[in-house]
């Protein structure tokens, strides 16, 4: 693979003449155009100390960037177009004088201006986390610091910044590009700034993974496993989720004396999702009500990731090859649901979701599921 950016010595051959060559950054844009920035000068022993200097190494990090983001655009390897780009930096990094576009500071801080926005929203726990966990990575990159930082090449240098560590999928980097874009489309919105860099730029969505729900004899499997304390109490949350359908954050808040009621055979939670707000209405089947009992009707939770651990050693123990997490549970009682014959919408309100099509996505068919409905319905076939 090509190096388009590195650091060179003595391209002229002076050092042994004059004891000093010049170090150079080598900007290779293609065969015709590359361009050679002059660092200073040093002797042959020293010169790759300073080479690996910080401030020098930040600068060849910088333009390899400017690069990737000329090839994502598919702009032309010129030096016209690489200069443009340096140019629109410096003035971006101009903060010794103020630059306006409609009366708005173009050096204040985006992120600080995305959260109190975001204070301001009345968004529900969750959302505030997600969106501030994105708002962090903006930070730690040093990418998008001020409203002048949200160029094209920035954002461009944003998402390569996330993809860095390589344990990020499409789908993931992707949700912390709609977060930011949100704020970027308002601040234009608002003609705080220019022009919105999200506009022209698009990244992969890529999927997210399938997660694969317990089936109901794996869930026998689980509540007949014999265990004491961490193990013991998380197994029980799980097992009330997947009998129950709540999320973890519903599970958090639940009170059984102000929601639930008693309908004829079963009891029912009547609640309010922490993530939406949207009503939910589901059944708490026996083995979820034999947790409640076995508690006092007092759910011992604990953290989610905490929780999420100790399952992963009952994964283990069931020799499960899925993984098994607090979520899995709400999708597990989706997928049971469905095979004992309730329809998506009867579901979706079991579920709380606002929309069928996250229903559909929590509660994929099954073979076994089809097989069922094939039975059940075609019986008169001839």
């Amino acid at each position: 693979m090509k190096q388009n950016v590195k650091v060179i010595f003595d391209r002229r051959n002076k050092a042994e003449k004059t004891g000093k060559g010049t170090i150079e950054i080598l900007i290779y844009l293609s065969r015709e155009e590359r361009k050679w920035e002059s660092l200073g000068t040093a002797d042959k022993d020293s010169w790759e100390v300073v080479a690996q200097s910080k401030s020098i190494q930040a600068k060849v990090k910088h333009y390899e960037q400017i690069i990737k983001a000329m090839e994502t655009l598919g702009e032309e390897m010129t030096l016209e177009n690489f200069n443009n780009h340096i140019y629109q930096d410096q003035n971006s990094a101009k903060s010794d004088k103020k630059v306006l576009f409609n009366g708005h500071d173009q050096h204040q801080n985006f992120v600080e201006w995305c959260r109190e926005r975001l204070e301001q929203e009345n968004l529900a726990k969750n959302s505030v986390k997600d969106i501030n966990v994105a708002l962090n990575f903006v930070e730690s990159s040093g990418l998008l610091k001020t409203f002048a930082d949200l160029t094209v090449a920035n954002v461009v240098a944003f998402d390569n910044w996330l993809r860095l560590p390589k344990n990020k999928s499409d789908y993931t980097i992707h949700g912390y590009h709609k977060k930011v874009g949100k704020y970027c489309r308002l601040l234009w919105r608002l003609e705080m700034i220019s022009s919105n860099p999200y506009d022209h730029v698009k990244f992969p969505k890529g999927s997210n993974k399938e997660r694969n729900p317990l089936t109901e004899d794996e869930l026998i499997r689980m509540r007949n496993l014999k265990y004491k304390g961490h193990l013991d109490r998380a197994r029980d949350l799980f097992i009330f989720m997947a009998y129950t359908g709540l999320a973890f954050a519903d599970m958090e808040i639940f009170d059984f004396d102000t929601m639930t009621e008693q309908r004829e055979d079963y009891t029912y939670i009547d609640g309010d999702r922490v993530k939406t707000g949207s009503n939910y209405f589901t059944p708490i089947l026996p083995p979820a009500m034999e947790v409640l009992k076995k508690y006092d009707y007092k759910l011992p939770v604990r953290s989610n990731q905490k929780i999420n651990d100790y399952l992963h050693i009952i994964e283990s123990d069931l020799h499960l090859n899925k993984p098994v997490t607090c979520h899995i549970g709400r999708h597990s009682f989706a997928t049971m649901m469905l095979s004992y014959g309730f329809t998506l919408e009867e579901v979706k309100k079991m579920l709380g979701h606002k929309d069928i099509k996250t229903t559909q996505i929590y509660a994929k068919l099954s073979s076994s599921v089809v097989e069922k409905s094939v039975k059940k319905k075609l019986k008169k076939l001839k």
